[in-house]
């Protein structure tokens, strides 16, 4: 199982100092990037900026947005993106697939916490991951929904099927139950960017599974 850390900020400086904080641990971040209407927190605005940024990481952009087409044009031109996952909910799904596809970027969807995995049953050939939402979107620290681990592990047992993640409340308690489940990739937020030591949290989330 991969672990990728989630960073979700309303401001540009804030954003710079956490990507700074994971920088030398992995390869890939995850840029939670709200309007303040699909969800009602807002992110850094700030995105031209981040085309200039020196950084090896690569962006994997999870919009929480009401237009994710109108959001991604501001992040065109961008080399850092390699994928982009947009909610089921916000519909006109295969056309927002072919916008991001046509970029060049993987295509990944996001089921919230009360969707069905059958919202997104058509699209498995389409997109290179599947995001399981545990926590109701927009802020991080917000309980985990415990009821969707029982969604991950009958998307895991499908085959084929695109790649299984989980984002929401990822921490030592619950980092193993994702495992069992069948959770491919990881998001943990608060439980490595917000830490004294991001290295030390990574290491003992890496001794609970199977790293």
């Amino acid at each position: 199982m991969t672990i990728i850390p989630s960073i979700l900020e309303a401001t540009f400086e804030g954003f710079i100092t956490k990507l700074r904080r994971v920088e030398p641990f992995f390869p890939f971040i995850q840029v939670d990037v709200m309007d303040g209407k699909f969800v009602e927190t807002r992110s850094f605005a700030e995105v031209d900026q981040l085309k200039d940024l020196q950084t090896p990481l690569k962006f994997e952009l999870h919009l929480m947005v009401a237009d994710p087409i109108a959001e991604m044009k501001k992040w065109e031109g961008n080399n850092k993106v390699f994928r982009v996952i947009f909610p089921i909910e916000v519909g006109n799904t295969k056309k927002i697939i072919a916008f991001i596809r046509e970029h060049g970027w993987e295509a990944g969807l996001v089921l919230n916490p009360d969707t069905p995995l059958s919202d997104v049953a058509p699209y498995f050939s389409l997109v290179s991951l599947i995001l399981f939402m545990t926590v109701y979107p927009g802020k991080q620290g917000t309980p985990f929904v415990e009821k969707v681990k029982e969604k991950i592990k009958m998307f895991a047992s499908l085959t084929p099927r695109p790649l299984c993640g989980v984002d929401g409340a990822v921490n030592a308690t619950t980092i193993k139950g994702l495992e069992e489940a069948g959770a491919d990739i990881v998001y943990p937020g608060s439980a490595l960017v917000w830490g004294e030591d991001v290295k030390q949290a990574y290491e003992e989330l890496k001794k609970i599974i199977s790293l």
